[in-house]
């Protein structure tokens, strides 16, 4: 018992100063998830030295990310999303694909190599599904048809996570080379069908001569044990999604999906969501552990020029992607700002180059201070974009009046 005593103190010292930053942060308007960042940062090695990254802390900041998935497939309607699917899909891939090509230029002109490539630039493409569900919690907008199309993105670029862990894991394996066996790919492909079908399902639709349309999804049972059921459920299709070679996320996402096309799903959610908070609580605060503030300090100019890189040209490049599938100015400056951050599952990805030796600790150092940085800038970074739309739209609105008068007093 005595050997676990440190561990649960330092778990139990986390917590109360967690909630503590929390509520501080909320008292101010603020993201919870800041005040867990910053509240890691000062309790970490890097500053007071109270707490270390454990694999107690490392353990359930791992089990935050699969509930979260979890969560985000028994939250998702699918009728909605299916009306936003191709506008969402479509973002995703254009943004992945701006990922890859902007930092293929930067790691040719580097000479780096192609693994470093493929892994930085998937880091770079994702958004943080808790930080953009919060944003738009914050700005009144998540039953508004821009708030639907931002889940739609934030919900594709979760699932493209998918074959994105399945690419950096064939990455593991290749050395200094690009490598994705017939295997590989052909379980990529199989995850995405089998996601899709399944979509498909809970929506109605029909695949050509599939009459899916016809099949439904059995209700679960009254057992007055929910949260036991759901979880149950949730591990079970994680452990058997591990076990023939996919993420352990796809399965608890798939079975977050089906939960949420029964009848129960309000209860479900209403009984989960406690625990999902605690754990993504744990998750971020692991962030802030993981962030060296002396390595920040030492390399304020770099970090800060890489940051603003991210979240400026993520930002033109979302909003210029959304204007072009036809969103309207305003929704897609919005949403670009909103999804300019980096994700929760680029820290996954990191971890998994570093542990490989695709990037190196230092790079690892970056990569970590560059995506808690932007987690925490990115409240202020919607807020100043929405600030200049606002503007811009004042001075239109004025200029159309004074046009108008002109034209009244001309006539």
């Amino acid at each position: 018992m005595e050997a676990h005593g440190p561990d649960l103190s330092q778990i139990a010292l986390v917590l109360a100063a967690a909630f503590a930053g929390g509520s501080v942060l909320k008292r101010f308007g603020q993201p919870v998830i800041i005040g867990y960042i910053l509240v890691g940062m000062i309790l970490g090695p890097s500053v007071l030295g109270l707490v270390s990254h454990g694999e107690q802390i490392s353990f359930l900041s791992e089990l935050g990310i699969l509930l979260l998935l979890f969560i985000i497939g028994l939250e998702l309607d699918v009728h909605r999303f299916m009306e936003v699917f191709k506008i969402a899909l479509s973002a995703t891939v254009l943004q992945i694909a701006a990922g890859i090509s902007v930092i293929g230029l930067i790691g040719w002109a580097s000479e780096w190599e192609i693994n470093r490539i493929i892994l930085l630039a998937f880091a770079v493409s994702l958004s943080s599904t808790a930080v953009g569900l919060k944003l738009l919690e914050d700005m009144g907008e998540t039953d508004t048809p821009m708030g639907r199309m931002a889940m739609g993105i934030l919900v594709a670029q979760d699932l493209a996570v998918i074959p994105m862990l399945l690419v950096v894991s064939a990455l593991n394996e290749a050395g200094g080379n690009f490598l994705l066996e017939l295997e590989d790919l052909a379980r990529v492909l199989f995850a995405m069908l089998f996601m899709v079908i399944m979509i498909c399902v809970l929506g109605g639709r029909n695949l050509g001569p599939l009459k899916l349309s016809r099949i439904r999804i059995p209700h679960l049972p009254d057992s007055g044990q929910n949260v036991v059921v759901a979880m149950t459920m949730c591990f079970t299709a994680a452990a058997l999604s591990g076990a023939i070679g996919l993420s352990a996320s796809y399965g608890a996402f798939l079975a977050g999906l089906a939960i949420g096309s029964t009848h129960k799903k309000e209860t479900y959610e209403e009984e989960i969501r406690p625990i999902f908070e605690l754990l993504m609580m744990i998750f971020f605060l692991s962030v802030g552990i993981m962030l060296d503030l002396s390595f920040v300090l030492e390399h304020w100019f770099s970090i800060s020029w890489v940051l603003f890189a991210l979240l400026f040209i993520k930002t033109i490049f979302n909003i210029s992607i959304l204007r072009w599938l036809g969103l309207s100015r305003r929704h897609a400056i919005m949403i670009g700002a909103s999804l300019g951050q980096a994700g929760e599952f680029s820290f996954v990805l990191a971890a998994m180059g570093l542990s490989s030796a695709v990037i190196l600790p230092e790079t690892y150092k970056y990569i970590v201070a560059v995506i808690a940085l932007s987690l925490i800038l990115t409240p202020v970074w919607t807020y100043t974009m929405r600030r200049m739309d606002l503007l811009r739209r004042g001075r239109l609105y004025r200029l159309a009046r004074l046009r108008k008068h002109k034209k009244t007093i001309a006539s």
